[in-house]
């Protein structure tokens, strides 16, 4: 017996095999209706062995996901997933890797593209004059353009092979929503942070007062103790930064690759990293030393740690917010 989930957001069943091929030849069904099995975990039709046959004995179905009309353009694939998953660090690595291997050719070209254009923009933006100007533009583009480079990364993993251009898809649709998505997660998730800054600044402050009412404007009044208090409140915020970095790390690929709006994309990411917080924030803090590793490599590592925690973390969108099995 098996249960469905419709476009509707709810559930139906239980139903046999007999009745899903009933609603199949009916089109009510097709093969990116998420099913759930025996064994509880919820998958596309065309992902279950046995009910594969369901499809092909079935008459014409019209075929999801439309292709797009414009080429180049990754097809939209909505998936209405909303539920459990089983998210494994060593299939998310392993699989990255192993993808990262076998699409070397798909995203060499994009990856290499993404990485010039950023170190392009932080080595101008230490120009005088022009300097700010580069710093600004990259406050407008970052959000999208690593929303690009993340949905060229999935097109991949998905079997398809993305165009170069493909690293700008995030300025040619859904611009504006990437760019607030961007900057809400950045502000909203330092504000832990905040409270330790105030204080940190007003301990300066303070001590800097006091240097000048004790006659001593070269030295100001200015030491451990005052600086104590800002400290450890900065320091108490970091696993709260960590947190809210942990549930938003999602928003970019699913307002790009699933058409939503930045707050909405940002609502179910962090509803579906929650239900298994500790494990993603496990796969967060070993991506970070794996790139940490290829930083200590003179830098020159990060090209393939980089990719490689990118792909692995492009697998894991796939099983925790698409429901789907590391490939």
């Amino acid at each position: 017996m098996y249960r469905i989930l419709g476009s509707d957001g709810n559930e139906y069943g239980p139903v046999s095999i007999d009745q899903l091929g009933q609603w199949i030849r009916e089109m009510r069904v097709n093969g990116e209706t998420r099913v759930q099995g025996e064994d509880g975990t919820w998958r596309l039709l065309r992902d279950v062995p046995e009910l594969v046959g369901l499809l092909q004995s079935s008459p014409a179905v019209p075929p999801l996901p439309l292709p797009s009309s414009e080429p180049g353009v990754a097809p939209f694939v909505p998936s209405e997933f909303d539920g459990d998953y089983d998210l494994d660090l060593g299939a998310c690595l392993s699989s990255g890797w192993t993808e990262l291997r076998g699409k070397l050719d798909v995203i060499v070209g994009p990856t290499l593209l993404y990485l010039l254009i950023a170190l392009a923009i932080g080595l101008f933006g230490g120009l005088p004059y022009l300097g700010p100007v580069f710093t600004l533009a990259n406050l407008v583009v970052a959000g999208p353009l690593l929303a690009g480079i993340q949905v060229v990364y999935l097109r991949a993993i998905r079997g398809e092979r993305p165009p170069l251009e493909s690293v700008f898809d995030g300025f040619r649709r859904r611009f504006g929503h990437l760019f607030l998505g961007h900057w809400t997660v950045a502000i909203l998730g330092s504000l832990p942070l905040l409270p330790g800054v105030v204080v940190s600044i007003l301990g300066l402050g303070m001590g800097f007062f006091t240097g000048l009412l004790q006659g001593s404007v070269t030295s100001p009044a200015i030491g451990i103790s005052s600086l104590l208090p800002g400290i450890s409140l900065l320091l108490l915020g970091i696993p709260f930064v960590l947190y809210l970095s942990m549930i938003w790390m999602f928003t970019l690929p699913l307002i790009l690759d699933q058409r939503m709006g930045f707050w909405e994309a940002m609502k179910r990411s962090s509803r579906q990293v929650r239900r298994h917080g500790w494990t993603c924030l496990a796969l967060i803090l070993l991506l970070g030393i794996l790139n940490l590793a290829g930083t200590l490599c003179c830098g020159v590592g990060l090209l393939v740690t980089w990719p490689l925690s990118l792909m692995a973390s492009m697998v894991a969108y796939e099983t925790v917010i698409l429901g789907r099995k590391a490939p």
